[in-house]
């Protein structure tokens, strides 16, 4: 093995640097030595204590007796009772579909929406009704029928 020389003002420096490494660690590991232990507490893991508490689910009810009447020159018009009990209601929402497009909001308290004719194209879909509740909850949905037979002929039925 070879030997390198440094110089004595570097060497001095090396030292040094050793010096005060060897000092911080024995400064740290005095330091651990003389810090007391960490204290237990009384806080315990488990507790023979139990929580009760109660769950009920909610249900938005769906409207009820749907009813439809269309004509000559009369565009579709739906009809409902208002569900009775289950989760406040907020509204309703209605829409169509199968060839047509289009739907709405209405207020808690609406039994009725007549679907306008330039919603309605010649043809067949489906209206489609729910009530809404707190939360963005819904009902099931209640349908119906929805046709357009010429430009002023429409007719509607319900299952």
């Amino acid at each position: 093995m070879r030997r390198v020389h440094i110089p004595r003002g570097q060497r001095a420096g090396h030292v040094r640097r050793r010096w005060l490494a060897a000092a911080a660690a024995l400064l740290l590991a005095g330091t651990a030595v003389v810090l007391p232990p960490p204290q237990s507490t009384l806080a315990a893991w488990t507790d023979t204590e139990y929580g009760r508490g109660s769950l009920q689910a909610g249900t938005v009810n769906p409207p009820t007796n749907l009813q439809c009447t269309a004509g000559l020159l009369t565009p579709p018009t739906f009809t409902w009772t208002l569900p009775v009990g289950g989760l406040t209601r907020t509204g309703f929402t209605w829409s169509l579909s199968g060839g047509f497009t289009g739907g709405g909001t209405l207020g808690a308290s609406a039994t009725s929406v007549t679907i306008p004719g330039g919603l309605l194209s010649i043809g067949s879909g489906t209206f489609r009704l729910v009530a809404n509740g707190p939360g963005g909850w819904t009902s099931t949905q209640v349908t119906g029928t929805v046709s357009m037979l010429t430009a002023v002929l429409y007719s509607c039925s319900v299952p």
